[in-house]
């Protein structure tokens, strides 16, 4: 839950930044439907579209799709010829996110996976991405950080959503969080804050955004 203060200053930030337009504000309203704050807000949204165009990003790997809101924002950073490939192990969330990939007129960019990310990710080997974003099962992130290094070009952005796991990473979670969620949780953190191979920092979002880039 955010102080009175800190609301006023995101709903200040998400009218005078957030873009959206018919297909984003589709795909919000699906996943707000099937499962309330599941995806990322609008403002994270548009922090995903600013970092992959920092990132000069021509491939994007997404890991957890849902309704494909997130998918969307990313893919509005890509160059005409650029790709996302984008992992989804829900066939209901899959099927509403190529509904509103196609809405958006995006298909040819975007390919979706159906499959859990653990099984497809080492179907990539070989592959490179400029930028990796991560928005899937919480006690799986120190699993996706092991198969994506792999993955991830020199001065490669990853992009971790969720990673103060709502509060529980200072000790006052919103909501029950288990106890394997936070020691994966408090793992990755800590990996990529101390490897000498990243440059990190956790933003203090809502729920957390961690973000690394590797070094040349």
């Amino acid at each position: 839950m955010r102080s009175r203060q800190a609301e006023a200053s995101y709903q200040y930030i998400k009218q005078t930044f957030a873009k959206s337009d018919d297909a984003l504000a589709q795909a919000q309203e699906k996943g707000e439907e099937l499962r309330a704050g599941m995806q990322v807000s609008p403002v994270e949204g548009q922090m995903l579209t600013v970092l992959s165009k920092l990132a000069g990003a021509r491939r994007i790997l997404e890991i957890g799709t849902f309704v494909g809101y997130s998918t969307l924002h990313l893919a509005r950073a890509l160059p005409e010829d650029g790709e996302i490939i984008t992992i989804e192990a829900d066939d209901v969330h899959a099927d509403a996110a190529e509904a509103h990939f196609a809405t958006a007129g995006m298909s040819e960019q975007i390919t979706l996976i159906r499959g859990k990310a653990l099984d497809v990710l080492p179907t990539l080997a070989g592959q490179q991405f400029e930028v990796v974003f991560i928005d899937a099962v919480k006690q799986e992130y120190p699993d996706y950080l092991r198969e994506i290094r792999g993955l991830l070009a020199p001065n490669g952005l990853i992009i971790a959503d969720n990673t103060l796991l709502f509060g529980a990473m200072y000790g006052e979670p919103a909501i029950k969080v288990g106890e394997q969620s936070i020691a994966a949780m408090q793992a990755f953190n800590r990996e990529l804050a101390e490897d000498s191979g990243f440059d990190s920092v956790l933003l203090p979002t809502v729920e957390g955004m961690t973000i690394a880039r590797k070094k040349a």
